[in-house]
Parts: C-alpha cells; sequence; structure tokens
C-alpha cells in the first residue's frame, strides 16, 4: 500500500512534467539546423556530422518551464579509431587529441591542428560558430503554421539557437563533439578550458559518453526519472543553482549500479539518491560513469561544498520521515517542491 508521502510526490510530479507534444518545435528546428551544418561544403569534406540529444529532454526528466534544449554535434573524422586520446596529467579529466596517426584534409591541418598535430579547442568552436551563424534571420515553420524566426548567440561552450514565433520562444544550445575511442569504448569529447600549464591548454578536451549515460540511466526506470525530477525541483527550491541534471543522473546511475530496485517504489528511490547526493558532496567526490578522473564536484568551493550540504541533508533527515507520517499534510510536503 502507498504512503501518503508516495501519493503526495504523484501529485507534485504532475505539476512539474512537461508534456511531449511541447517538443515537437523544438525537434523541427534541431533537424534545420543539423541539415545546414551536414550540408556545408567544408564540414562534407572534412567529417560525418551526427546529432546526439542530451540533458534533461532525452533522460525524459524534463520540467513544464524549461525552453531550452541541448543537442551534441558530434564530428565524426575518417579513421576517428585512430585518433589518440592522451589524458592530460596536469588536468584530471581532459585530454588531448592527437590526429598525427589519421589521414586528415588541408583544411584540418592548416586551420585545426597545432604543430603537434593536436586538435586546438577554439579553433573547432570558431569553425562551428562560422557554419552557425547563417541560421541567424532564417525561418522554419512549425506545428499548427506557425512561424519561428531563429536567431545565433554565441556560448561559452556552445552555440544557441534561439527559436521565437508569436507564441512560443525557446532555445538550443549546440555542443560540439569529437567521436573517438575511449577505453575502448566509442565517446566523445567536447571542447573545454580547463586550468594548467599554458603549454597545452589550448588542446584541453572533456571526456563525455551521452549514449552510455542515457542507456544507463533508462535501466533505473520509470521510478528514477521521476526521482530525478523532484530531486531537480527540490534543489531549485532551496536556493542550490550549482546542482545541474548531470549531478544528479550521475548520481541516480551509481545508485542503480549499486542497488536493486526491483522491489523498491517511488519515495525510496528518491529519499536513496538524495541520501547518495548527500554522500557525494560530502567526500567532494562525484566521479563520472566509468571515468574516475572526471570528478563533476571540482568547481565547487569548500564554502560552497559546506553551504549545499547544510541544505540538502537538512532536507533529507525532513523528507525521510515522511513516508511514516499518515497525516502529512500536501502543504507541507509540496513546499519541499513547488514554489508560490
Amino acid at each position: 500500500m502507498s504512503s501518503t508521502f508516495e501519493y503526495y510526490l504523484e501529485n507534485i510530479l504532475c505539476n512539474l512534467q512537461s508534456p511531449a507534444t511541447d517538443h515537437e518545435d523544438f525537434y523541427t528546428v534541431q533537424e534545420f539546423v543539423l541539415n545546414l551544418v551536414k550540408n556545408n561544403r567544408l564540414v562534407k569534406s572534412t567529417c560525418n556530422v551526427n546529432g546526439i540529444g542530451f540533458g534533461s529532454t532525452a533522460h525524459g526528466i524534463r520540467m513544464y518551464d524549461n525552453d531550452e534544449y541541448d543537442v551534441m554535434l558530434e564530428l565524426e573524422f575518417p579513421y576517428y579509431e585512430n585518433i589518440c586520446v592522451r589524458p592530460d596529467l596536469h588536468r584530471p579529466g581532459m585530454v588531448h587529441l592527437d590526429f598525427k596517426d589519421l589521414p586528415y584534409n588541408d583544411f584540418t591541418e592548416d586551420l585545426l591542428l597545432d604543430h603537434r598535430c593536436y586538435l586546438l579547442r577554439e579553433k573547432v568552436q570558431t569553425w562551428m560558430q562560422s557554419i552557425l551563424l547563417d541560421v541567424s534571420g532564417r525561418t522554419v515553420r512549425g506545428r499548427g503554421n506557425s512561424s519561428f524566426y531563429l536567431r545565433y548567440k554565441p556560448g561559452y561552450n556552445c552555440h544557441t539557437i534561439w527559436a521565437e514565433s508569436d507564441n512560443h520562444t525557446f532555445s538550443i544550445d549546440f555542443m560540439p563533439a569529437i567521436k573517438v575511442i575511449f577505453d575502448d569504448m566509442d565517446c566523445q569529447v567536447v571542447p573545454m578550458a580547463a586550468e594548467g600549464p599554458k603549454r597545452s591548454h589550448g588542446c584541453t578536451f572533456m571526456v563525455s559518453d551521452v549514449r552510455e549515460e542515457i542507456r544507463l540511466f533508462e535501466e533505473g526506470g520509470m521510478f528514477v526519472q521521476k526521482a530525478v525530477m523532484l530531486l531537480k525541483a527540490l534543489c531549485e527550491t532551496k536556493g542550490l543553482p550549482k546542482i545541474h541534471n548531470y549531478h544528479l543522473v550521475t548520481c541516480a546511475i551509481n545508485v542503480i549500479a549499486r542497488d536493486d530496485f526491483e522491489d523498491l517504489n517511488l519515495e525510496n528511490v528518491f529519499i536513496n539518491i538524495l541520501g547518495h547526493l548527500v554522500d557525494a558532496l560530502e567526500d567532494h567526490s562525484l566521479p563520472y560513469l566509468g571515468y574516475m578522473d572526471r570528478n563533476l564536484l571540482s568547481n565547487f568551493k569548500p564554502q560552497q561544498l559546506n553551504e549545499y550540504i547544510d541544505i540538502l541533508d537538512s532536507a533529507f533527515t525532513t523528507l525521510k520521515t515522511y513516508p511514516h507520517q499518515y497525516n502529512l499534510s500536501y502543504e507541507r510536503c509540496s513546499s519541499h517542491f513547488l514554489t508560490e
């Protein structure tokens, strides 16, 4: 028999979840932009491009008030399996890409590589910017004959396309990535700056494995998706902006690998993952999937960690008592997840 807490959590989720139909215009604009990139003459002669959705939409944890989407532009160079992925000894979680053992065209040699045949992070970003700038000023037909006007805005690590109609405005962050084989697995590395010696600063890329991340997260089932959405709402209500979806998804994947969720309900899964998040903050360690060198909490300062630990540990202590409170009020429960 479900507890009062479980019943309230399901009701709260009805206020949080974004209807699937809201994404139709996103997919239309995404395909338009992807086709523009794929059909670029220089791109066609240099590499293949694959669009990979990631973030909240791909994980099924999108919230109703979120008008931002994420798409990875995976650049697949010919003979990409011969790219040598070298871990950066001075920057845990970062790598360099050595192209000397694969054939490449003049454009790659002259504009994307340094004298050692290492791929240059900013050159990749500049290349993608020059292509995506062409999106600005174009229009795309959406649902119900609505017309979306597109604008381009450069970001720090990504390239944002704004789509605006009379009734709906949303944005898509396009993140460039290079397809590589790392630790015997196909994965992606994204251009990302990292502090360290100047000698290799311009060549840093961050390891990612979007497809494997989505697969592992889906193994947890619907309760895990719902629990992560509730945790995201909890962090927003508590004013914890440095906790992002990727922190929560990684926590969930770690718990999935460790525990058997088959006989657990939503409230158990939610409390379990929240407890793991508190433990990770206390340990200042949240490794990314199988790549232990990449710590997702490395950008937290000690004072921030202590503040987040105090808030989330207090919430954990309170919320884990709710399954046993049969007179629990909806207002008291929802106040942790919903704002006025």
